[in-house]
């Protein structure tokens, strides 16, 4: 997925600006004359327009995806379940695996692109692509719980900066997956393989290039999960891609929350586009600075217009996440309340007389039960919990209880998790409308700050 932040934004835009101004064809006697140059800067305008549009577009697409990726807790993968995305942490494991072709390293997948500069006369020339390699082995995500087998078919993007060229039929495909992967080669005019050749091609001029992804690496992953052939797999789905990252989850979706200020900042440029195409017209039109101006007010009035648009909705969007992520701690609550009984019964299995079955049953329900209230929850108290049945030996190998206290501990850290999530959203919502150019919004609708959750007692 791409990286959009101001600076890249106002670079390809001003770049792509830049080349349409220098642009000359052959015996060009009239490329810098007035009637071109105001021609060319017309184009400028409306590259910026359509290129600022576009981006603050692909931005919101994106952080949308991030906003998903960031909220799910981290489960292990023993918590896979089907149908439900899956963000955890493990390593690269492969029963099999592959020989990258240009430096023979072993992968799980390889990228190898080789390329030839062909000359087009008048000392210019372009690098042509004569070998484009992909090749991936079935690999599983591993952790101490147990490991989750990958499906990389239509894999989009591995950071090499070329296409992929596998393409599975009938697997979605919708464009926003990637794997982070080892850089062997990169551009390189030396390949180990085939360094004697090298030299002996007379005139001729190769580079490569070689990607890989190697077991025993530890990654990052998110995606869809589903069952195929009675075997849960990771893949990519038309409702979330397909990552694996060598950072962690943290640095990885940090690296896209850097284009945030392109929410405002990009009606700047659309306004700069409009004034700027619409002077370079008025070079043609010939109409004085009263007849130009109404025009240009209005345009700039409308942009003004959208701005404003453009700053509620993303109040409402920080609003509709912190409600969303809130919502996801009321699942886990749910899901928590519905262990319990299940508990119950394996206590009173085990726990022969009725008073001590049901000194524990209370104790359970105390410190595990949380408040129907969130804002005046307790803290969790499941180790105090573990210490209460250490006199029970039979209780503590059963493997039943010890699935279902599992189950409970993997609950509360996500209930954990969500609860941090949502108050860092809060802090983001509370932020903006108490900043500039927020303000302008919140101020007159006299929006207030949301509540936090806290640990210890309301």
């Amino acid at each position: 997925m791409k990286r959009i932040t101001v600076f890249s934004t106002i670079a390809t835009i001003g770049a792509i600006c830049f080349l349409i101004i220098i642009f000359t064809g052959e015996n060009c006697g009239e490329c810098f004359s007035a009637p071109v140059m105001a021609i060319k800067f017309f184009i400028c305008g409306l590259v910026i327009i359509v290129g600022s549009a576009y981006f603050a577009k692909e931005f919101f697409r994106i952080e949308k995806i991030i906003f998903n990726i960031e909220s799910y807790p981290m489960m292990k993968t023993d918590e896979a379940t089907e149908g439900v995305p899956f963000a955890g942490e493990g390593v690269v494991k492969s029963e099999r695996v592959l020989k990258s072709p240009y430096t023979d390293t072993p992968c799980v997948y390889f990228h190898s692109i080789k390329e030839m500069y062909i000359e087009s006369g008048r000392g210019r020339g372009k690098w042509v692509i004569v070998e484009n390699i992909s090749l991936f082995v079935p690999f599983y995500i591993e952790d101490e719980r147990g490991r989750l087998k990958v499906d990389l078919s239509n894999l989009d993007d591995d950071f090499s900066g070329y296409k992929i060229p596998f393409h599975v039929e009938g697997v979605p495909n919708p464009k926003n997956s990637e794997v982070d992967c080892d850089a062997l080669l990169k551009r390189s005019y030396v390949n180990p393989k085939e360094l004697h050749k090298h030299f002996s091609l007379k005139g001729t001029r190769y580079r490569w290039s070689e990607f890989v992804l190697r077991p025993e690496t530890k990654v990052f992953v998110y995606g869809m999960v589903s069952r195929r052939n009675g075997e849960l797999v990771l893949h990519e789905d038309e409702r979330c891609p397909l990552i694996i990252s060598k950072k962690n989850r943290d640095q990885y979706v940090n690296e896209f929350y850097q284009g945030e200020n392109l929410v405002y900042f990009v009606h700047l440029l659309i306004a700069l586009g409009f004034t700027i195409s619409l002077l370079s017209l008025n070079y043609f039109l010939r109409l004085n600075p009263l007849q130009i101006f109404p025009p240009l007010l209005i345009g700039n009035l409308f942009i003004t217009g959208s701005v404003v648009f453009s700053l509620y909705n993303r109040i409402v969007t920080l609003k509709n996440r912190a409600l969303n992520a809130l919502s996801n701690i009321e699942v886990e609550l749910k899901r928590r309340a519905d262990l319990i009984p299940n508990l119950v019964e394996v206590v009173k299995g085990y726990v022969k007389h009725e008073i001590e079955a049901q000194k524990i049953i209370t104790e359970a329900r105390t410190k595990i039960v949380f408040s129907k209230e969130l804002k005046k929850e307790e803290k969790s108290e499941i180790p105090s919990l573990v210490a209460a049945i250490e006199n029970y030996p039979d209780l503590k190998a059963s493997q039943n209880f010890q699935n279902l206290m599992r189950a409970l501990v993997d609950t509360e850290e996500r209930i954990t998790y969500s609860r941090e999530f949502y108050n860092r959203t809060v802090r983001k919502y509370n932020t903006i409308i108490k900043q500039f150019p927020f303000l302008i919004i919140s101020f007159p609708l006299r929006l207030k700050e949301m509540d936090f959750l806290s640990l210890s007692r309301g």
